[in-house]
């Protein structure tokens, strides 16, 4: 198959959230208007309290002052910059004997008759300015005590401020206060048309003490900017992402590209060693043989074979590797007991060419008694064929296979009847379920069924407890590796952990 180009690989990966962030800002339209619906209401809720606050101290300060005669200390509350604020366009005072003063200076063409009539318990109201060619109209606050009125007219403009932003023309509101028999005139403030477009969307909540009823509303516009707005930082958060995955891409290679030159360094260098890990009898607890596991001693750092193994066989490192662990493990044999054999591990590039074989070949053909193999599971065989004639071979030079991590992978019984593999290792997995009620333990007692049914021999490894032991054992499986017995170890220090288990197990058997 041919290889993508990393130039290709980098642009692919770059362009993918880019791309991918141009239909998800269509998608996230609605939900994002919405979302900015929701702020906006409470833009707004956050500044009536503000507002509210504001005129409540200004009013109550102003009434708790009036003398009601328009003398010099009212116009002096009314024109003093503290109540005169940003929130009062006008305010004034109409006294019960017809005259009248303002923020102005001068009497303004405005009487009682403008104000809604009221109950005579009522002091405080809210009424609208007059409505007139079609231009909006303001709210007014009155007071009224012993016939003399005190009014001031609220500006809206902070309204017409908010609903400027984040967009114009996005949004529409409506206030009108609700008074039991009779409510005002709405008023509006925006953009009209929003109210009528197929689509809009609306949120409305009340001012409880006030009992003023406001509906915000958003429509198209706001719909289009919030797409704008996903794009836009759609596009910078896939730049942003693409650029991030591109980085870790050649990360990733420079590590890889880096780890392979380690690796082939180590091979020039003989650093990949076996590590033997006992397989014993429980039945005689003699030690009948090792699994040679392969271990990257580098310089005094001994790398975990998770770290490269792998990567190893993707590059077709494996095979070298392989032959630098054969021919240390033959160096070892000689210094092992004869009864002993050793297991290696193979993968499918093993098979699926005549590596093996040439290998073996190469150095005289071992003897088989010595020295067996373990074909992983866990990757599959492509060329199941080529691997059939190459185990058949091998098998007639007296070599034996077994399976190992039964049960984990791709092939499980098709490889044991196809490749007439006779030998299965019950995986760790499997064995780890033992004393609990995992559902896998009903697997591991269907494999050792299986086992027995078929004459296959069979191995548990990763067996790490006595109660591990003690349940194989009564099921009939009697070859047991793993952490209960002993770790993988160099050879020195193996022959020193068989001396001690020969003393401690003598005449046992």
């Amino acid at each position: 198959m041919r290889q993508i180009p990393p130039l290709w690989i980098s642009l692919l990966l770059f362009c993918l959230p880019v791309l991918a962030s141009l239909p998800l800002s269509q998608l996230l339209g609605k939900p994002l208007a919405r979302h900015m619906l929701q702020q906006k209401r409470e833009e707004i809720e956050a500044a009536l309290v503000e507002r509210h606050l504001a005129l409540d101290e200004s009013i109550r300060t102003q009434l708790a002052q009036f003398a009601f005669d328009c003398g010099p200390e009212d116009m002096a509350l009314l024109r003093g910059p503290r109540f005169y604020n940003l929130h009062i366009r006008l305010q004034g005072l109409i006294l019960a004997s017809g005259a009248s003063c303002s923020s102005l200076g001068l009497p303004v063409p405005f009487t009682t008759t403008a104000l809604p009539p009221y109950s005579g318990q009522e002091q405080y109201g809210v009424a609208a300015t007059p409505a007139q060619f079609n231009t909006e109209q303001e709210l007014i606050a009155y007071f009224r005590q012993n016939g003399n009125t005190a009014y001031w007219v609220l500006n809206n403009s902070w309204s017409h401020t908010l609903l400027q932003t984040p967009c114009a023309d996005c949004f529409y509101l409506e206030f009108s206060q609700q008074n039991g028999d009779h409510a005002t005139p709405l008023f509006p403030r925006g953009d009209k048309t929003i109210k009528q477009e197929e689509g809009n969307q609306s949120l409305s909540f009340l001012e409880s003490e006030n009992q003023i009823r406001q509906t915000l509303w958003a429509g198209k516009a706001l719909e289009h900017y919030a797409r704008q707005q996903a794009r836009y930082y759609g596009l910078w958060y896939g730049a942003a992402l693409g650029s991030l995955l591109v980085a870790a891409y050649w990360g990733l290679r420079s590590y890889r590209r880096s780890l392979k030159g380690l690796l082939q360094a180590g091979l020039a260098r003989r650093e990949f060693v076996p590590f033997y890990q006992p397989i014993v009898d429980n039945r005689s607890q003699q030690v009948v043989g090792f699994e040679a596991l392969l271990r990257w001693q580098r310089e005094r750092e001994m790398v975990p074979p998770g770290a490269f193994i792998d990567y190893a066989e993707e590059q077709g490192l494996i095979l070298p590797m392989t032959e630098q662990l054969l021919e240390r493990i033959m160096t070892d044999l000689p210094r092992l007991a004869p009864a002993q054999w050793v297991s290696v591990n193979i993968v499918a590039a093993h098979i699926e060419q005549p590596h093996l074989r040439t290998l073996l070949q190469r150095h005289g053909w071992p003897s088989p008694t010595r020295l067996t193999f373990e074909l992983t599971e866990r990757k599959p065989i492509t060329d199941i064929k080529a691997a059939i004639g190459e185990i058949t071979a091998l098998q007639q030079r007296g070599y034996h296979f077994k399976l190992d991590d039964f049960g984990t992978g791709y092939g499980g019984f098709a490889y044991l009847q196809r490749l007439g593999i006779r030998q299965i290792k019950i995986d760790k997995m499997f064995v780890d379920t033992i004393g609990t009620d995992d559902l896998k333990r009903t697997l591991l007692d269907s494999i050792i069924a299986f086992g027995h049914e078929s004459g296959m021999e069979m191995i548990a490894e990763g067996v790490e407890t006595g109660e591990q032991v003690d349940y194989l054992r009564q099921h009939g499986v009697h070859l047991i590796q793993g952490y209960v017995y002993a770790r993988p170890m160099a050879l020195a220090q193996l022959q020193i952990w068989l001396l001690a288990w020969q003393q401690h197990h003598a005449g046992e058997g």
